[in-house]
């Protein structure tokens, strides 16, 4: 097709439209509609598909994780091929419709853009872009199919129905080989499910991408704990390669005084409730809580986990605070969520340390007491560290504080594997850079690696493990080369 001549423009930018914020703080439906066709197409005329495009490399933490083909797929929607569009994107990552929804694009792919070096411009929506793509053809009721390699006569065992497992599955059965993945809890999806929330993203929207990924004859066994029900050392016998892929996903807490009282809880166990109703003991200590409602919650931290947290608290009619040690610039959600969040009421304390959770002599929470920071100079040229202000001692006055401080180790699929090198955090870091641990057939990729990162990186360690499990399998080579 003949392209058309384009003006492009530097500056108005589409933005995705919100549900207004006293109507979206009352529901648990998705807040954000997605750019409509003409708006689309709009905003991929602003492209100017850069023969060498920035915002599809990664370094230092810029750019696409996933090294995705942005200008080729940007400009089928320029040329009205959707289908072609999301052909191009699935070659990359089979959740395109969940990353333009939940990638932190503004620091990665867009942050990137050769408009913003354009007298300030303003950069090319790529996440609207690519959420536009996969929700249309979804809703077009097209009957999608991934292309598919003739059967190897391989096996793969797959522990993990997150992100980076159901990643590695994708690019594993699109090579021919048969999957099965084990999935300790009762649904699949990992954090997309049990940790996102649904007015961020739209449960339908992560039951057809996984759906996609079963049609490629991957086989799905939930409820199943690797390590309790069956060994590693089983599914090594029984397969010809294992993959672990089961996260990083045990709730932390800060390790102050008081949070232990009744009415503290970890992220994980908390969100667990709300989204799927459910709390597993494997991952999160409160077996059966009861999460506030119509009361005041304080959040503690400043990523996308804590976001999270605030935004369903207040679709359970809490008042609800955030709590963090470091500014908002230095945060590391999207800088938009705050602007959302703060629309929708909530309170948010930059520049504030939590020091003890305090209770009633009934064992409840009835505040958290925290000291206000500064940000001084590192002596080392880091990044400013935070420093307690000499007598800015105050309570915040609240039922309930929920931690969203990170996430513990969770050994539990690979602790008795004889042999495996596993790091002092419990994590398997120690695997090489084709995701080989040292023990011969196992890979292990996402969050079990690094400690916890976005949804996108987990997909982007799932592919290239599938890579490496594929020649594996196909030379039987076996070469563990981490450098010590």
């Amino acid at each position: 097709m003949e392209r058309k001549k384009i003006v492009y423009r530097r500056h108005d930018r589409n933005e995705i439209p919100l549900l207004p914020p006293e109507v979206r703080k009352k529901t648990f439906k998705e807040y954000s509609l997605g750019l409509g066709h003409t708006a689309a197409k709009d905003e991929s005329y602003r492209c100017i598909l850069c023969k060498k495009p920035p915002c599809q490399e990664y370094k230092g933490g810029y750019g696409c994780p996933v090294l995705g083909d942005i200008n080729l797929w940007i400009e089928e929607i320029q040329n009205n091929n959707l289908i072609g569009a999301l052909r191009i994107l699935r070659e990359k990552n089979p959740f395109p419709s969940i990353c333009g929804r939940v990638c932190p694009q503004d620091r990665l792919c867009e942050s990137t853009c050769v408009l913003t070096f354009k007298d300030n411009g303003q950069a090319v929506n790529i996440g609207g872009l690519e959420r536009f793509v996969g929700d249309s053809i979804r809703m077009s009721g097209i009957d999608w199919k991934d292309p598919q390699d003739p059967p190897t006569g391989k096996k793969v065992a797959v522990v993990g129905a997150g992100p980076a497992g159901l990643s590695a599955a994708y690019f594993l059965a699109r090579k021919g080989h048969s999957v099965t993945v084990f999935e300790a809890l009762p649904f699949t999806g990992g954090v997309m499910r049990y940790g996102i929330p649904a007015p961020r993203l739209d449960r339908e929207v992560l039951d057809w991408e996984i759906s996609l990924i079963e049609k490629l004859g991957v086989e799905i066994k939930t409820g199943v704990k690797v390590g309790k029900d069956i060994s590693l050392e089983e599914l090594r016998n029984q397969f010809d390669a294992v993959f672990i892929g089961v996260g990083s996903g045990r709730g932390k807490k800060m390790g102050i005084p008081g949070e232990d009282l009744k009415g503290v809880y970890t992220a994980i166990s908390f969100l667990m409730k709300v989204n799927v109703d459910y709390v597993d003991d494997m991952l999160a200590p409160e077996t059966d809580i009861e999460v506030p409602k119509n009361k005041k919650v304080a959040v503690i931290g400043g990523g996308f986990t804590a976001a999270d947290c605030v935004y369903t608290s207040i679709r359970l009619g809490n008042e609800t605070h955030l709590v963090y040690r470091r500014t908002r610039e230095t945060s590391s959600a999207r800088q938009e969520e705050w602007d959302h969040l703060a629309d929708e009421g909530a309170v948010l304390h930059w520049l504030t340390q939590p020091i003890e959770v305090i209770g009633n002599d009934k064992g409840e929470v009835v505040g958290l007491k925290c000291v206000r920071m500064e940000l001084v100079p590192d002596e080392k040229g880091g990044r400013p560290r935070p420093k307690p202000v000499e007598g800015s001692e105050h309570i915040i006055e609240c039922d309930a504080v929920i931690m969203a401080v990170g996430q513990g180790d969770n050994p539990l699929a690979y602790k008795d594997v004889p042999g495996l090198k596993i790091d002092k955090w419990n994590n398997l870091s120690t695997v090489d850079s084709k995701y080989r641990t040292n023990v011969e057939g196992v890979f292990a990729g996402g969050d079990v690696v690094n400690g916890g990162d976005t949804v996108v990186v987990a997909v982007r360690h799932g592919r290239d493990a599938a890579e490496a499990i594929h020649e594996y399998l196909m030379t039987g080579e076996w070469k563990y080369e981490k450098e010590e």
